[in-house]
């Protein structure tokens, strides 16, 4: 009695580690077949939405789906060698796709941050990835009241240990200028504040169906940078080590003011004499308003985005009010004055097209304004912005800061 229930005890237990392989294996299959189409996805531009998504998290999640890939591979041979040839087979080619197609897409995304002046660390980017909004502001200042009497405040992140006057970031948030906060991606703006840099990021008016903003999210940005001018003794900014950065309608914001008030126009919502700064920095910005509405994606659903933005912000459509558009379009706003800036273009942007950003560099080098420029390969729109740490992330943070180390000398 003792000998049967022992054996069939035995073969209980056969049975359990059978169906735990075969789940394994099942699990395999099925990562196998996401990290694979991941992979495919962000080198080949004409697999529709399945490229699409892919361009938006490949800079985030291909150094983890090339390890499923690699992960799979494994558990596919051993599956082989324990029989499941069939099976097996399938896995392992699945994960060997997966692997290399994402291997790829990393080798190909580093070697664009590297030649640009960044740094990436794979293990953190594969291990290390965290919330974009996880830290916090230092202080709050209000600086300015909306059209409806509302506070507008600045986020300050103050650098550690500094006794001197340090290189200031006026950060401006993107979003469409219909949505977005100045905190979004306060885990990178601590990270600059950690590397030395004073850190002002700016609230302004967000444009609703009811109140379009081209006139005051704008003076408001303009008020930012005039309020840390006025108080740069009690921040300890140093006014000629100065930058704006911008992402996507941020950077149209940034740019606007920075090539305003090198020409003496700008019009500030607080009065006051606007700062030029001594570098911009311009995450795939939307410099042209106008082709945001005009070379919106075709498609069914593609680019409606795109036209929102676009007439949120000005109240309407580029034949119903071509003046606010052009008041708005960034090259409104060059001269030989404006200063250098960094352009970092997402080249699978589907927002704003890389086209659009390229004529407003050309346009600017023709002014002759000093422009540098940075092309992320297989990135779609707000690459950066996913998690903290990823390529993406470490990329644009560091070629910036390389590039301003360079202007805030």
């Amino acid at each position: 009695m003792t000998n049967s229930t022992s054996s069939l005890s035995h073969s209980e237990r056969g049975g359990v580690a059978k169906v735990f392989r075969v789940m394994v294996l099942v699990l395999a299959l099925i990562l196998g077949v996401i990290a694979a189409i991941f992979g495919l996805a962000s080198l080949v531009p004409g697999l529709g939405p399945f490229s699409t998504v892919a361009a938006r998290f490949a800079p985030t999640v291909a150094p983890i789906a090339a390890l499923a890939g690699l992960i799979v591979l494994v558990v596919g041979i051993v599956a082989m060698r324990r029989g499941r040839r069939r099976t097996g087979a399938v896995t392992t080619g699945l994960g060997g796709i997966g692997a290399v197609a994402n291997i790829a897409v990393v080798v190909v995304l580093v070697g664009a941050i590297t030649s640009a002046g960044g740094s990436v660390n794979l293990f953190t980017a594969t291990f290390g990835l965290s919330a974009m909004d996880a830290a916090s502001p230092d202080r709050q200042e209000v600086y300015d009241k909306t059209s409806e009497g509302d506070d507008l405040s600045l986020s300050i992140y103050e650098p550690k240990n500094v006794k001197r006057s340090t290189p200031t970031i006026m950060a401006v948030h993107g979003g469409g200028w219909i949505a977005g906060k100045p905190n979004a991606v306060s885990s990178e703006l601590r990270t600059l504040a950690d590397h030395g840099y004073l850190v002002v990021a700016v609230e302004y008016e967000l444009a609703t169906k009811d109140n379009e903003t081209w006139q005051s999210a704008p003076s408001q940005v303009a008020c930012a940078a005039s309020w840390i001018q006025d108080h740069a003794d009690t921040l300890g900014a140093d006014m000629d080590r100065l930058a704006f950065w911008g992402e996507s309608s941020g950077g149209n914001l940034v740019a606007n003011t920075a090539g305003a008030a090198a020409d003496g126009t700008a019009e500030s919502s607080c009065g006051g004499n606007v700062p030029v700064p001594a570098a911009v920095v311009a995450d795939y910005p939307a410099f042209d308003v106008t082709g945001l509405y005009d070379n919106a994606p075709a498609g069914p659903g593609a680019g409606t985005g795109s036209r929102i933005f676009a007439t949120s912000y000005t109240g309407g459509t580029p034949k119903e009010f071509p003046k606010r558009y052009a008041a708005v379009n960034s090259s409104a706003h060059l001269t030989a004055a404006a200063p250098p800036t960094l352009v970092m273009t997402a080249m699978r942007d589907d927002v704003i097209i890389p086209a659009d950003q390229f004529a407003w560099v050309d346009a600017a080098r023709d002014r002759g304004v000093d422009v540098e420029t940075v092309q992320i390969p297989l990135a779609n729109h707000a690459y950066s912005q996913k998690a903290k740490n990823s390529i993406g992330s470490q990329g644009h943070l560091s070629i910036a800061e390389a590039y301003l180390s360079e202007q805030l000398r």
